[in-house]
């Protein structure tokens, strides 16, 4: 393997680099992302509660909680009695806020997953050059084995860019599908417990 790597020329290295960067930032963002769930039994809780005008007991219940959804909710019910343009207000920056530290570094997986497949591509590309420039200047009858030595040793360079580009761009798409799932549960029950607070303090 160590042989391979060497003969893939100068542009492994910065493939290896990706490498580690994009396995970096997968366990990073996946140990970020657990316990992030909607939890329903929680929220059907926190909901029966606001429903009956018990705000401090629902804040409770949905505290300890890590989910996002329930980070705004506490602060929704935090605010209970305040007017419902600043409550809005309050949680749109304060979703924002979430939101962008949910997608911390994914863009360096989208990165690795296009840049990779390229790197490894130049490589291969002046791996061919150098090989048929080598054949050029044999004089004698060349050896077929001589140019297909220095072509297969030129396509390592697109092989380790496709094995570090596909997983980095299925995790950014499969990270970034989770980031818009939450931003959509955030968005429908703090509307649907806003709505209840109104309800309950006519």
């Amino acid at each position: 393997m160590l042989d391979l790597f060497y003969k893939g020329g100068p542009l492994m290295y910065p493939l290896l680099l990706g490498s580690v960067l994009m396995i970096a930032v997968i366990v990073e963002r996946a140990f970020h992302f657990i316990g992030t769930g909607e939890k329903p039994k929680v929220f059907d809780r926190v909901k029966s509660l606001t429903k009956k005008g018990e705000y401090g007991r629902a804040k409770k219940a949905a505290e300890g909680e890590r989910s996002p959804v329930f980070l705004l909710l506490c602060e929704m019910l935090s605010m209970a009695g305040k007017p419902k343009e600043e409550i809005e207000n309050r949680l749109s920056i304060l979703g924002d806020r979430v939101l962008r530290k949910l997608s911390k570094n994914l863009h360096l997986l989208e990165l690795t997953g296009k840049i990779a497949p390229m790197i490894g591509l130049l490589g291969t590309v002046l791996g061919m050059v150098e090989a048929f420039q080598k054949v050029s200047f044999m004089k004698n009858i060349v050896n077929p084995s001589v140019l297909a030595s220095g072509i297969w040793e030129a396509l390592i360079t697109t092989v380790a860019g496709l094995f570090v580009g596909i997983p980095a761009f299925i995790a950014y798409h499969l990270y970034s599908n989770r980031v818009k799932s939450i931003a959509f549960s955030m968005k429908h029950y703090s509307e649907e417990i806003l709505s209840l607070m109104g309800k309950s303090g006519d």
